[in-house]
């Protein structure tokens, strides 16, 4: 049962006396949800399990809980849920982000207002993984300009906590080509419109070079695998993606991402704080 209202005199049933038992010990009657899942009135002094593969919310709204009101919240899937202020303010001294078998408990201070307190332990979970996400693509690209240019080769995430970092880990196919003179291949990794790692053109940190012979032409297929540990500082949906130039644009060469149809990837692991 939620939260209830008596008047004097009145004689409590034995189902009213279990739910005020519960509510006393911060449980009350236990409601399992499968998705994300916005707060009502009669969620008030209740327990909230959440079972979930994806990642889900559970979103607050103003003018539906009393001061004093408190909800339990247990995350019992895979998927992070992430307990979300929608017209109300939700503070926190740990995180908003819920792992599997984390919990914790929203205190209402207003009608508006709430703190979140995680269970013991659940505040020191920094470095945890919080989610991963894969990319792959077998799709190719032909560049022949030394200005960045997008591949294929790109993944999503959406991180539960502005707080929390992302290691992206990724493996760029591509075959380079060139003429009688030396070619090359930068590459970057993006965030977005950003780059935040890069092997630039006109030779300096390149990916990749080989140098031109007296005659003929020739080509050479690698890869180019990197990692980096961003800090996007957001809970929206970020993208990451990579991109190739060619070195040199006098050499009649090229470069073909993902060549023959070969296989490339990006892994987005989210880390929390």
């Amino acid at each position: 049962m939620a939260k209830q209202t008596f008047t004097t005199g009145q004689v409590l049933t034995a189902a009213q006396m279990t739910s005020l038992q519960q509510t006393a010990m911060l449980g009350g009657a236990a409601t399992a949800k499968t998705s994300s899942y916005t707060l009502v009135a009669a969620d008030a002094g209740t327990a909230i399990t959440m079972n979930s593969a994806s990642a889900t919310t559970i979103t607050v709204n103003t003018a539906l809980f009393a001061a004093g009101d408190t909800v339990q919240i247990t995350n019992l899937g895979a998927g992070v849920c992430t307990i979300t202020a929608g017209t109300a303010t939700v503070n926190t001294s740990a995180s908003l982000a819920l792992a599997q078998y984390e919990s914790g408990t929203l205190t209402f201070t207003s009608t508006s207002a709430a703190i979140f307190i995680k269970g013991a332990g659940a505040a020191a979970g920094g470095g945890k993984v919080l989610q991963v996400v894969m990319g792959t693509t077998n799709t190719g690209t032909s560049i022949a300009s030394t200005s960045f240019t997008d591949t294929t080769l790109t993944a999503t995430i959406t991180p539960s906590s502005a707080t929390s970092k992302v290691l992206v880990l990724y493996s760029q196919q591509y075959k380079v080509f060139r003429g009688q003179t030396t070619q090359g291949a930068g590459l970057q990794l993006l965030r977005g419109a950003t780059s935040i790692q890069g092997y630039g053109v006109s030779g300096h940190y390149a990916a990749f070079t080989f140098d031109g012979v007296s005659s003929g032409g020739g080509e050479f297929r690698t890869v180019t695998s990197g990692s980096y540990l961003d800090s996007p500082a957001t809970t929206s949906s970020t993208t990451y993606k990579i991109q190739l130039a060619c070195l040199y644009t006098s050499s009649s060469g090229s470069l073909y991402a993902n060549e023959d149809s070969s296989l490339s990837n990006m892994i987005l692991l989210e880390i929390g704080a």
